[in-house]
């Protein structure tokens, strides 16, 4: 705990259970937050826009000392976030960070696997065996990679399923 707040820490849920778990908690009088982002879905003729966790199977959690037994009971959870034998806690300017791009409205997609600045190889498709630094990620299909070839910077785009992270 820093100077008598409670930190913020990092709840495991069973997949799709995340809006059940943050309900569950805020039932017990447990401060909770999940993060959602809008996706256009198509539904029969028609697109609808649905709320999406933006980080799926967690939810963050602030809990007084005196309810850390109750987040055991909580049904679809899946435990907290260890680091070590410790809770993994948040910082408050991180999940600032998040509140604000959440409020943005921007379009927000979330690849915990590729993250800019990795080294990644293409393992499948014409441009297979290429390594290179993952620059950005144009959308959820479409990665731009950064690949020297002849002493130059080479700048591709692939499907992201053709991608591993070295």
């Amino acid at each position: 705990m820093e100077h008598g707040i409670d930190p913020w820490l990092v709840l495991r849920t069973r997949s799709r259970h995340e809006g059940a778990v943050e309900c569950d908690l805020q039932a017990r009088r447990i401060t909770a937050y999940l993060p959602r982002r809008n996706v256009v879905r198509r539904l029969n003729d028609r697109k609808v826009v649905v709320q999406m966790p933006l980080f799926p199977g967690y939810v963050f959690i602030r809990p007084r000392e005196d309810q850390y037994e109750g987040i055991r009971c909580v049904r679809g959870s899946c435990g907290l976030v260890l680091v070590g034998c410790k809770a993994a806690a948040m910082p408050e300017r991180d999940l600032d960070a998040v509140r604000i791009l959440e409020r943005s409205g921007a379009a927000l997609v979330v690849n915990p696997r590729l993250i800019p600045g990795q080294r990644v190889e293409v393992r499948a498709g014409p441009l297979m065996g290429i390594r290179g630094e993952l620059v950005r990620i144009k959308s959820r299909e479409r990665l731009v990679i950064n690949a020297r070839l002849l002493s130059s910077s080479v700048s591709v785009e692939v499907d992201s399923d053709n991608v591993e992270v070295l």
